[in-house]
């Protein structure tokens, strides 16, 4: 299918929803090592975020193991602050309370990697000012190269307490595994389908998308499961969905009537468009985030 659709310049992330063994441990986890704070609580699920945004909603399930590494599901979320000092003092505040995390300088961001107590990976990340940016293509190119700790303990700002992620935090990125070889049925339903852009790529195991330039949303990679991976059993720890966010309802509409012209599955009820790519993943289009 040709591209004759662009998704809205407006899009925005919303928040992963994932599914925990103990909920007490999660939220203890994600606000006193993390940073960030609970929005909203019940008997079994709460929302975390910074004010005004939620970021993760974590659902328990009791005795939920992680699923294995091929299934399709969540690689990463990335909560990206605004400020280099602001990573400085989480990754200080971080690495002083535990000794697994990896600290990445993607040229475009650096970041801190961690897992929660399910393996959920959290990426903190701070972008870098497009100038220090590698291209190739016209897209920034894909690196990982290592940092150590003293990059951070130089900056400005550092040594100050660490009291939470920033207010200004928000969701830089999400990176799904998928599991079609070579992208080839991902690559048409979020660019030939959903209207996103290619804001980068490696190869045939890496690809980011996004709706202005240079800035990725989503980044899809079948690094884990090249050659297909079975889903994530119900009762495991796991991604059970990834908000998107349009400015209006219409935009909704006009995008349940491309996937509807093109027989794609699926649901658009009370104002929410529910569709899955082609490795499972739920994507809900809404117009505020849950």
């Amino acid at each position: 299918m040709g591209k004759t659709y662009r998704m809205n310049e407006r899009l925005a992330l919303g928040a992963v929803e994932l599914t925990v063994a103990d909920l007490d441990r999660s939220l203890a986890y994600y606000t006193e090592d993390i940073g960030l704070r609970v929005l909203t609580r019940d008997a079994d699920s709460a929302h975390l975020g910074v004010p005004g945004r939620t970021l993760a909603v974590v659902r328990e399930r009791p005795g939920a193991v992680p699923p294995p590494a091929s299934s399709p599901g969540l690689s990463h979320f990335a909560p990206q602050v605004p400020a280099p000092a602001d990573l400085a003092r989480f990754v200080t505040h971080y690495t002083s309370r535990y000794s697994g995390y990896q600290l990445t300088d993607h040229v475009v961001a650096h970041s801190c990697y961690v897992f929660d107590p399910d393996e959920h990976c959290v990426e903190v990340t701070c972008a870098r000012p497009p100038d220090e940016w590698r291209w190739q293509n016209n897209h920034p190119v894909v690196v990982a190269d290592p940092l150590d700790l003293r990059h951070f303990s130089d900056e400005p700002g550092a040594d100050l307490p660490f009291d939470g992620l920033p207010a200004e935090t928000t969701m830089g990125h999400v990176q799904l595994k998928v599991t079609d070889p070579e992208l080839a049925a991902t690559e048409p339903f979020y660019c030939g389908l959903l209207g996103f852009d290619v804001e980068g790529r490696l190869g045939t195991m890496f690809l980011a998308v996004g709706v202005t330039d240079q800035h990725a949303l989503l980044v899809l990679t079948n690094r884990f499961s090249p050659d297909g991976g079975v889903p994530a059993p119900e009762n495991s720890a796991h991604l059970l969905g990834v908000d998107l966010v349009l400015p209006a309802a219409d935009d909704i509409r006009a995008l349940a009537e491309r996937l509807s012209t093109a027989g794609y599955p699926h649901e658009l009820a009370a104002g929410v468009l529910k569709v899955r790519d082609p490795s499972g993943h739920l994507l809900r289009f809404t117009t505020s985030s849950i």
